[in-house]
């Protein structure tokens, strides 16, 4: 099959139509979703290290002889991602159509000069993993999605942790101070995330991701404090979805583990968000970080399908 297969760039706009079939979006949100793209690259080294910086991508169709789109394939960077890093996605079925994909994004990241190609594979795609992995990509996480409904039953109440003040980053007395010591308590815990494979963001590339991104709202975003320290934080988004949220990040420093924190601050979040309006709350979990399965097992978190590995190509 290979041999009637052809692998090419991606045309815009005549190609629109095949690829929001394959994507499963519109027409419409595949052009508004193509319309935040930057029409120009601009990949450059990145100043202090080396590697590569700046934004841009590429974007790689699979046809049959016919013109038939079987799968699609785009690797990107944008200015936030970590210097040498590039980013992809495949769509598409068929050994010979992901193999060929996979192969053309492997190229243009390194003929872009970057140091790693990251993926996400939804667990609904053991093709493309297995693929993946002979092709020399690892399987550095498998994180999975769980949800907790809200509502109709009561919440229980927050457990008190003596000596902890809560308040959302909306409420924190100086908004920019408070916004420097929550990335810095970013960068401390991320390392002890099992898989965490990204570089330790910068602020300016943190700001824009965790508190300027979409559906990112300040006050949304709990912290807990012990005195002027800051002791954990659990951070909440909006999703595209009336009445649901995403809890994208949970994280206590490690002089304060082991107290339960974890858990009132989630339980805290949920009483919250409740009161927002919001009735289901989703999360992704690492399925080696046991600490947070049980807190989110103790808050009725149940596994629902949905969850992804992250896989890694050296360059």
């Amino acid at each position: 099959m290979t041999d009637t297969l052809t692998f090419r760039a991606l045309r815009s706009p005549d190609d629109l139509p095949a690829l929001s079939a394959l994507l499963g979006l519109s027409l419409p949100e595949l052009i508004d979703q193509e319309r935040q793209f930057p029409a120009s690259e601009a990949l450059v080294p990145d100043a202090p290290t080396g590697l590569l910086a700046g934004h841009g991508r590429t974007q790689v169709l699979a046809l049959t002889a016919d013109g038939v789109a079987l799968g699609y394939g785009t690797a990107w960077r944008a200015p936030w991602t970590p210097p040498g890093d590039v980013a992809s996605r495949l769509v598409g079925g068929g050994d010979a159509v992901l193999d060929g994909l996979a192969a053309a994004l492997e190229g243009w990241a390194r003929s872009a000069g970057a140091s790693r190609l990251l993926g996400e594979v939804p667990d609904s795609s053991p093709e493309l993993l297995r693929i993946l992995l002979r092709r020399g990509h690892r399987a550095d996480a498998h994180l999975r999605l769980a949800e907790a409904v809200l509502a109709p039953e009561p919440l229980p109440a927050p457990p008190r942790s003596d000596g902890i003040r809560l308040e959302t980053l909306a409420d924190a007395p100086d908004p920019s101070r408070a916004a420097h010591a929550l990335h810095r308590l970013y960068r401390e815990t991320l390392p002890d995330n099992p898989g965490f494979v990204d570089a330790l963001p910068g602020f300016a590339d943190w700001r824009a991701e965790v508190l300027d991104g979409p559906g990112c709202r300040p006050d949304w975003i709990l912290l807990a404090r012990s005195g002027e320290e800051l002791a954990g934080v659990t951070a909440v988004q909006q999703t595209g979805h009336p009445g649901v949220a995403h809890v994208s990040y949970t994280a206590v420093r490690r002089p304060w583990r082991g107290r339960g924190l974890a858990r009132t601050l989630k339980l805290t979040a949920a009483h919250h968000l409740a009161l927002a309006g919001v009735r289901r709350l989703r999360t992704e979990v690492e399925g080696a970080n046991s600490p947070m399965l049980a807190v989110n097992s103790t808050l009725g978190y149940h596994p629902v399908p949905g969850g992804h590995h992250r896989t890694v190509l050296e360059l």
